[in-house]
């Protein structure tokens, strides 16, 4: 069976329009969307973009120390406890993890980049259902985010078993992206022979 890698969460803005940066893009920043009900302190934008350099370069145990501090500090922003809980992830730590991105959903129900990393916690921790109901609530607030697809497509492929799914959402990761991916390509022609083969055995 073909490796399927997680496409690993986008870094969680500190602003109100819910949106992220990509780990592939340029150079992190907080962007400020709409119209915020107060100025957010400049000792925190400064320290909330020096968090995200910590992920984007994957030097998670400062990031961790880093997001622990600012959780603390400012834990009226579920973007701080959804990055601590994106450095708590890449370190394996599940279940703190978890906790950290309940905090964050506590906070801001509608938080849609909690959802993004909360289906990959749920997934590690073996909780197939309640992963694919994050990642479906992520959809909702974006239909169009590729990496939600993609990793929904691995969910249904790797552990629910459900071949017809995974292809869809591959497939819909496909159409999305600018230009082809070769490695989607090649899970997406394997699911398609193993869909085929499925069928054929079904049938005989």
């Amino acid at each position: 069976m073909l490796i399927r890698f997680v496409s690993l969460l986008l870094l969680v803005l500190l602003q109100t329009g819910l949106q992220g940066c990509s780990l592939l893009g340029a150079k992190p920043e907080v962007v400020d969307s709409v119209p915020q009900e107060k100025p957010l302190p400049p000792e925190l934008i400064e320290a909330y973009n020096a968090g995200l350099e910590l992920l984007q370069d994957e030097e998670f145990d400062a990031a961790l120390i880093h997001w622990q501090a600012l959780a603390e500090k400012y834990a009226e922003f579920p973007g701080c406890w959804t990055n601590l809980a994106l450095a708590q992830y890449r370190l394996e730590q599940f279940d703190a993890s978890l906790e950290s991105l309940n905090k964050a959903v506590a906070l801001k129900q509608e938080f849609c980049p909690a959802y993004k990393v909360l289906g990959l916690v749920q997934r590690e921790l073996g909780q197939f259902g309640a992963a694919e109901n994050s990642y479906q609530t992520a959809l909702q607030c974006d239909p169009a985010d590729v990496q939600v697809h993609y990793n929904l497509g691995i969910l249904y492929d790797l552990y629910l078993h459900d071949l017809v799914k995974a292809l869809e959402q591959y497939q819909l990761a496909q159409g999305m992206m600018t230009e082809p991916d070769e490695t989607l390509a090649i899970w997406i022609a394997d699911l398609e022979r193993r869909s085929t083969e499925q069928v054929a055995g079904e049938g005989s």
